[in-house]
């Protein structure tokens, strides 16, 4: 399937404020909410980049918090700030964001081995350059991981259900720490080529199992329990003897 186009500067502020909007434990459920509603654009400046970066963090606060509150962090406000003024850089610099991501020439479809090493060479140089201009939230592996799914790129955020439930499996020995995150994302991508599909179909499979609020309502049972030990004996995962938390009583 090809790519879809990478959005324009507007659309792309958007994309920020959203995956910060939802960061940080925030409940999933709620925030798809509150994402699409009208105050979250106004208190934003419809997402236009130099209008954005212009407003002081304090009167949007002052304003809007009250609607805004399910986001759970007010720090996030001066996040969502300072990504706009970063922003204009880059555009003032590339002519847009989606040209700046371009030019990292980090593929989007992934479709062999290679493409997976060139994936994680190019992401680092990604993450590099963005730390070296200061860019908030999207400096992480995580963060930036997810930026990169929500465009369409081949990429998986592992987030703290993902690497739970990697750890049950045994995909990885421990649910913190940046190289079980980066191991665990990097397997997802090669389990997903192996199977000739796409990593975004394996990552919304692993959040539906393991019961994030959003994607959970893709099944009609749920599976995983938020704490070891499980006791879901009909778990088919359980059953094939593949996941260590479930305890057979």
């Amino acid at each position: 399937m090809k790519p879809q186009p990478l959005p324009g500067d507007q659309d792309m502020m958007r994309h920020f404020a959203v995956a910060i909007a939802f960061s940080q434990g925030a409940r999933s459920s709620v925030v798809r909410h509150l994402v699409r509603e009208a105050v979250f654009a106004e208190a934003f400046a419809d997402f236009e980049p130099a209008r954005l970066a212009r407003k002081q963090p304090e009167v949007i606060l002052r304003r809007y918090w009250d609607r805004l509150g399910h986001m759970r962090f007010r720090g996030k406000i001066e996040r969502i700030v300072e990504c706009a003024k970063v922003l204009l850089g880059v555009q003032h610099e590339f002519g847009s964001f989606g040209a700046y991501l371009k030019s990292f020439r980090i593929p989007r479809r992934l479709c062999t081995t290679e493409d997976i090493d060139s994936f994680w060479e190019r992401f680092d140089r990604l993450r590099a350059d963005l730390r070296l201009r200061k860019m908030p939230f999207f400096q992480s592996t995580t963060s930036l991981l997810q930026l990169l799914l929500d465009l369409d790129y081949d990429s998986v955020k592992p987030d703290l259900i993902v690497m739970r439930l990697a750890r049950r499996i045994g995909m990885v020995d421990r649910e913190l720490g940046e190289r079980q995150i980066r191991k665990a994302a990097r397997s997802i991508q090669e389990y997903a080529v192996a199977q000739g599909i796409r990593a975004q179909a394996v990552d919304i499979q692993i959040l539906a199992f393991g019961g994030q609020t959003g994607a959970r309502e893709l099944l009609t049972r749920r599976f995983c329990p938020a704490s070891d030990p499980c006791h879901h004996n009909d778990c088919p995962v359980g059953n094939n003897g593949l996941c260590k938390a479930l305890t057979i009583s």
